[in-house]
């Protein structure tokens, strides 16, 4: 019994010095601080409304927008309502003119890759499309819309950040 007492006590005690030397002396790297963060970050820049499509027509469509929060702290949380939890708090109907500019805009969520950008039509929004939107809120709420990108997000298992 006393030499199984020791053989425990021993085996922690490697154990926890292994799990130690894990860790290292290499300082983590602070969340949003990896390479390429802002390529990604510029695609919004300048967006008035970001969200998914949940009806469409010509010339307009309605989008379920996310909603933007921060953290306790000090970083932002984006927030997307689940489909059929519409509102009038969180839905925004956007109109557009023959002149706006549709593209789709393919974003690495591991941001080892700048976002790639194609041309696009009013024709490839449909529902539950991700959409960045550019252009005017009017005082009625809605959105005139100069530019839409149609976003479309891959590697998202290998988002950095800690979960």
């Amino acid at each position: 019994m006393k030499h199984s007492k020791g053989i425990t006590l021993l085996l922690a005690g490697v154990s926890a010095i292994s799990l130690m030397t894990g860790c290292g002396s290499k300082a983590e790297a602070p969340l949003g601080a990896e390479g390429g963060s802002e390529m990604n970050e510029e695609v919004y820049e300048g967006a008035v409304l970001t969200g998914m499509v949940i009806d469409y027509a010509d010339g307009e469509f309605s989008v379920l927008a996310i909603q933007e929060e921060t953290a306790d702290d000090g970083g932002a949380i984006a927030i997307m309502p689940a489909p059929g939890s519409e509102g009038a708090s969180n839905t925004t109907k956007v109109t557009y003119d023959t002149d706006c500019e549709f593209q789709i805009v393919k974003i690495d969520a591991s941001r080892e890759k700048a976002p790639e950008y194609q041309d696009a039509g009013s024709g490839d929004v449909q529902k539950l499309t991700e959409i960045i939107v550019f252009g005017e809120e009017l005082s009625s709420g809605e959105v005139q819309a100069d530019k839409v990108l149609i976003s479309q997000i891959y590697n998202k298992d290998k988002m950095p950040g800690r979960y």
